[in-house]
């Protein structure tokens, strides 16, 4: 038995609160870690991941720290209504921020979660894909691209 660390609690509890917002209001929409797993899924796709993350030092001396990550979610879409829908529903949503889990792992399963706080969404940057290249000549998972650029905190002081 092991628990996730912050940064795989903070990913877990994003997932299942995207996945949460999603029922009843989007059918078929899968909702990964990373967007390594895009040719295995149909689209749409919704891809999380923690990216950089600033440590800042709570007081002069001291190691204490509170931590502010840089959540990446990638969506993947069929049209480019679509892409626009999906990222103001998700906007929508996270703005108010989520809670934040701590989850319990047995063989490489999530056992349990614990509610311990919430995950509080500081800044959100909302930006499209666009390449260079013609859409007609991108692979259809690249055509419909946008990303949402979280800055987040749990409001925790960590030792």
């Amino acid at each position: 038995m092991g628990n996730y660390n912050i940064s795989r609690n903070l990913e877990a509890s994003l997932i299942d609160y995207i996945k949460s917002v999603l029922t009843g209001s989007w059918t078929d929409v899968s909702v990964e870690k990373t967007f390594n797993q895009i040719s295995k899924v149909a689209l749409p796709g919704i891809f999380l991941r923690v990216s950089d993350t600033i440590h800042e030092t709570v007081e002069i001396g001291g190691t204490a720290t509170k931590r502010f990550p840089l959540v990446l979610i990638d969506l993947f879409c069929k049209s480019d209504g679509q892409r626009l829908d999906l990222k103001d529903f998700l906007v929508s949503k996270l703005k108010s921020g989520c809670p934040y889990y701590q989850y319990v792992i047995t063989n490489g399963v999530i056992t349990s979660k614990t509610a311990n706080g919430r995950i509080r969404v500081t800044s959100i940057q909302d930006t499209p894909i666009n390449f260079t290249t013609d859409k007609s000549e991108l692979e259809v998972s690249d055509r419909y691209r946008h990303l949402l650029t979280l800055n987040i905190s749990l409001g925790k002081i960590e030792a």
